[in-house]
């Protein structure tokens, strides 16, 4: 098995604890497709065999409370027994779960085909620091719906037939010189944070999805490096993270 590909665990499961944080590495998928299939949770299953008796949203994803695409690393939480998996649900519906990511970014001149005119609230931290507060609905765009695109009150009639009911939003604190983004969701779309730092004109480095720029031998900078929610027993706040440094 490739090494380069295994999971770490950032807080392994046990009676005060009915759940487990875990780290994926880029390019491992965060559930399987199908029983047994590769994947961080079932690399994390075959450490802790109960985790395959809690019963989640998908049958196959069990206790799996989110997901991050395969060219993400990053924090995974799944949950160790089906009461836990509950609260968790409760948490997210409740906007009391929030998830952090790190992004090294480029500049882009040239929105890509798709975006509306970008809608949002900007406060200037510093010369140098700005925070964005970027809202839209979305909508599948491209080949095979393999990529999204937001959807706002200017955004064309057919944009607006397909779009998903909700807002989403997204807090950014971009560092304008090093092109370096922190950000913050509640709840979240596909794809939801990349789309918003391409919709700046900001996309990640090397997201062959979002970044006009990106080259096809580039990995992608993008790092799901924080997780914030109430413990489920206690309903005291859990946060995990790692530190991802902006070059």
């Amino acid at each position: 098995m490739d090494t380069e590909k295994q999971i770490q665990i950032a807080i392994a499961p046990s009676k005060e604890n009915p759940f487990v944080v875990i780290k994926k590495p880029r390019g491992l998928p965060s559930a399987p497709l199908f029983e047994g299939d590769e994947c961080a949770f079932m690399q994390a299953a075959k450490l802790y065999p109960y985790l395959l008796e809690v019963s989640g949203k998908k049958a196959i994803e069990h206790g799996l409370v989110h997901r991050i695409d395969t060219e993400t690393e990053g924090l995974l939480l799944i949950a160790a027994t089906q009461e836990c998996y509950n609260a968790f649900i409760n948490f997210q519906h409740e906007g009391k779960f929030l998830k952090g990511y790190s992004a090294k970014c480029q500049k882009i001149e040239k929105m890509p085909e798709g975006f509306p005119p970008a809608e949002f609230l900007l406060e200037n931290k510093s010369d140098c620091i700005k925070k964005y507060t970027v809202s839209s609905k979305f909508r599948p765009f491209s080949l095979n719906s393999a990529q999204v695109r937001p959807v706002t009150s200017s955004s064309g009639k057919a944009a607006q037939k397909k779009c998903s009911e909700k807002i989403y939003t997204t807090e950014i604190f971009m560092d304008t010189d090093k092109l370096f983004a922190k950000c913050s969701i509640k709840e979240g779309y596909r794809h939801q944070v990349r789309c918003h730092l391409a919709w700046l004109g900001f996309p990640v480095r090397g997201d062959k999805l979002y970044n006009p720029l990106c080259s096809q031998n580039e990995e992608m900078q993008f790092f799901a490096d924080y997780l914030k929610f109430p413990h489920p027993l206690t309903g005291k706040i859990v946060e995990c993270s790692y530190n991802i440094k902006a070059q």
